[in-house]
């Protein structure tokens, strides 16, 4: 299946980092990864039909190993920039 790989600024915040990553899924289909690639974070789509509002990834940092999240499934994790800083990032998506 093809994919998409979308650059945006490793400036940003959690927030709108998580926004961009959400409106892109909403364009090109669901997160299939995450890398850093300063001063910019990569994200990795799967083309073809998009997460609905519910089903969309929700990052968060973590500190050892991406921690199970109740209720979702880990989708990919990587280092990337928050503000600039490189952090451990999880990508979880809803259980369907």
């Amino acid at each position: 299946m093809a994919t998409a790989t979308e650059a945006t600024p490793g400036s940003q915040d959690l927030a709108t980092f998580q926004t961009v990553v959400q409106q892109h899924e909403g364009i090109f289909g669901p997160l299939t990864g995450l890398a850093m690639q300063a001063p910019n974070n990569v994200m990795t789509f799967q083309v073809g039909p998009s997460p609905d509002a519910a089903h969309r990834a929700v990052l968060e940092t973590y500190a050892d190993h991406p921690p199970a999240k109740p209720g979702f499934v880990l989708v990919c994790s990587a280092t990337c920039l928050v503000s600039g800083t490189p952090q451990p990032m999880a990508a979880y998506r809803k259980a369907p």
